[in-house]
């Protein structure tokens, strides 16, 4: 039992909140204080501090399965986006969908569902940094060209400098902390206890979405019925799942080894949620059920990659095992 909830605490603490959320959300009203900008950001630091930077060299020296992860991360996820809003009536859901998909992928979990499957974690953290360090140009096209040219004015400018200080300044920052022997020494040393700080910081974003999901449920008529919600989540995982297959397949026919094509698998189709709430909070609180999406493709893919790396992990061991000689 004990190393069963070593292992998958996250997990456990995600479904545990899906149920306070469902029946008892007051228990959570301590998340209407948290900003997502300062938590996510905060996140972003920490995840950004604990990166070997000698692992990213190396990382760097074969950057090709980051680049296609990058490729797949924003032309195929938020194009299926895209497409599958125009299935939807409400304009509420095309926007979140958009939100949710043409964001960055997440420093976090990326990294550590990656090196659970034994896929390549150095190359794992180099499609964050790609993802994340040109977010500022790449979701903000897929805004712009998408969601403000139909339904509002967007612009472009805030909308990237919002980028560059939540995602690309708390990188360098926390590759900068990196260079000093003291606090380099201090993110080794624990790297543990920061890594489970920005997932705490992540699933407290969560709940706090979460949270208000389920308030507009009970205080919106427009909300969709539960049919219209089952659909819309299980769109929502199969965008995720497509860029998962997608990246690993993919970096199959183009010759990348094994652990590059996990690493894509999960870095191309995972996706960050404190950068969506916060382009959610600044510019589409218009679109409140926007959220709903949002909310869903991270529940999703969170839960499903925790069995799909136990897979894939359970595939390597049974690929390393010593087969029996023909006699």
């Amino acid at each position: 039992m004990v190393s069963v909830l070593r292992k998958h605490w996250f997990l456990l603490l995600v479904l545990l909140g899906t149920v306070v959320v469902a029946f008892r959300p007051r228990w959570l009203g301590w998340t209407s204080w948290l900003d997502p900008t300062f938590c996510g950001s905060i996140a972003v630091f920490f995840s950004a501090w604990t990166l070997e930077t000698r692992s990213l060299g190396r990382a760097l020296a074969r950057p090709w399965p980051a680049v296609w992860a990058t490729v797949i991360s924003y032309g195929l996820v938020p194009g299926l986006a895209w497409a599958a809003g125009q299935s939807f009536a409400d304009d509420q859901i095309r926007i979140g969908l958009l939100l949710v998909a043409s964001v960055p992928c997440t420093l976090v979990s990326a990294v550590i569902w990656t090196r659970m499957a034994g896929g390549d974690d150095a190359t794992a953290l180099l499609i964050t940094l790609l993802t994340n360090c040109t977010s500022w140009l790449a979701t903000t096209a897929w805004l712009t060209f998408t969601i403000g040219s139909r339904d509002q004015a967007l612009d472009a400018g805030p909308v990237m400098v919002k980028l560059l200080l939540v995602l690309v300044a708390p990188v360098a920052v926390g590759q900068a902390c990196r260079v000093p022997v003291p606090l380099r020494t201090l993110a080794t040393q624990h790297v543990i206890a920061w890594g489970v700080a920005a997932r705490l910081l992540t699933v407290a974003i969560m709940l706090k979405a979460a949270v208000e999901v389920r308030n507009r449920f009970d205080g919106d008529s427009t909300v969709p019925g539960l049919p219209a919600l089952a659909v819309l989540a299980l769109v929502c995982l199969a965008i995720h799942l497509i860029g998962l297959a997608a990246g690993f397949w993919s970096g199959q026919l183009l010759g990348f080894d094994r652990g590059s094509r996990i690493a894509i698998a999960f870095g191309s189709s995972q996706k960050t949620l404190p950068v969506s709430l916060i382009l959610f909070d600044a510019y589409f609180q218009g679109y409140p059920l926007a959220v709903i999406p949002i909310v869903f493709y991270h529940f999703g893919q969170l839960i499903a990659d925790t069995f799909i790396a136990e897979r894939l992990a359970g595939k390597l061991v049974r690929l390393e095992e010593p087969q029996d000689e023909l006699l």
